[in-house]
């Protein structure tokens, strides 16, 4: 695998990303970087901040999700960051081995190898399979959490 290092935007750039309200000094560098990404940024940031403040999302899922889908997208700065979130937030060692190690996630708690393979697939094709999907709806439902989850979503969605 090739790594492949990027600089970080210039505080114009993330300004020019974010709007005038950007404050290097109180914005973490993960959210940073994402200035580079142009117009995507201010979506990101709008999904990031929904799936934080959101009180249905289980912070050890959520986490789950991060730690793999960096590993699935060999950003390892949002793995170095996200290691120790992720231990605070309940996961395990055993857990956060399985989640950062080569193949499918297999062997911890079924609910992380669910969330595992749903990183995968986002990651590897850019969509959630229907078979994923539909494992996901009977484990977890679709309930007023979905749509307290999808409420917070558009309510912090900047305008495109």
């Amino acid at each position: 695998m090739t790594n492949i290092c990027l600089p970080m935007p210039t505080s114009e750039e993330a300004r020019a990303a974010f709007g005038s309200d950007f404050n290097p000094d109180k914005t973490l560098n993960g959210a940073i970087a994402l200035a580079a990404t142009g117009d995507l940024a201010g979506p990101a940031v709008a999904l990031m901040t929904a799936v934080f403040a959101c009180a249905a999302a289980d912070a050890r899922l959520r986490e789950a999700m991060i730690v793999r889908t960096a590993v699935r997208l060999n950003c390892t700065y949002a793995l170095h960051a996200s290691t120790r979130i992720a231990l605070n937030s309940g996961l395990s060692k055993t857990e956060l081995d399985a989640l950062t190690a080569d193949g499918p996630v297999t062997g911890i708690d079924p609910d992380i190898v669910l969330i595992g393979g749903m990183a995968d697939d986002i990651a590897d094709r850019a969509t959630l399979g229907e078979d994923l999907l539909e494992a996901s709806i009977e484990r977890w439902g679709v309930d007023n959490a979905e749509s307290d989850f999808h409420a917070e979503l558009v309510q912090s969605r900047e305008p495109l």
